[in-house]
């Protein structure tokens, strides 16, 4: 019965009374170990920050610069590409419509090789102009836009500039004066 007494009753109230007194130490010590832990990772961290900061923040500064300057060159070759007729205006207000040509006082070749595609001229019938017979693409006038982009690759540099003159004159297809630009830049 005493055996019983001690594991029944004595044991789990020593125990109890133990905790009560040791446990204000124990918590302070877990709580030691895991400011300390933590206080380690964090200064761990702050040293790689910095670290990336110091020897990184140039060189991904570089390379954000580098790549807004590729972006910018290739949207300026884009527009290069698209863009036909004549120069665009120094300065002008009034926006022009298609077909309209600036006066020669107006333009400025050499602050802008950039072409608009805006400024193709209307189609109309030019003396000047080749007849469809001496273009290098034959038939045509029978070929969509399309087909005859993909023809202007591998043309002369006199065989684009009939077709682009020829273009002009007839329809006036700026997909077809697009690409003539971009392969006669």
């Amino acid at each position: 019965m005493e055996r019983a007494l001690e594991v029944v009753v004595y044991g789990p109230l020593g125990a109890a009374l133990f905790a009560r007194d040791a446990m204000p130490s124990f918590v302070k010590m877990f709580v030691a170990r895991g400011r300390s832990a933590v206080d380690q990772q964090v200064h761990q961290a702050r040293t790689v920050g910095q670290f990336a900061v110091k020897f990184g923040g140039p060189a991904v500064q570089q390379r954000v610069e580098e790549g807004v300057a590729a972006a910018r060159a290739h949207a300026e070759s884009t527009v290069a590409s698209l863009a036909i007729g004549g120069p665009r205006p120094a300065s002008s207000s009034a926006p022009r419509r298609n077909g309209d040509r600036p006066s020669p006082a107006a333009t400025d070749d050499a602050a802008a090789p950039v072409r608009r595609a805006t400024t193709v001229a209307t189609p109309s019938p030019a003396t000047d102009s080749p007849s469809v017979s001496e273009l290098a693409i034959p038939d045509y006038d029978e070929l969509s836009a399309s087909q005859v982009v993909q023809r202007l690759e591998g043309l002369s540099r006199s065989d684009l500039k009939a077709a682009r003159d020829y273009e002009t004159a007839h329809r006036g297809r700026r997909t077809i004066l697009g690409k003539i630009a971009q392969l006669r830049a």
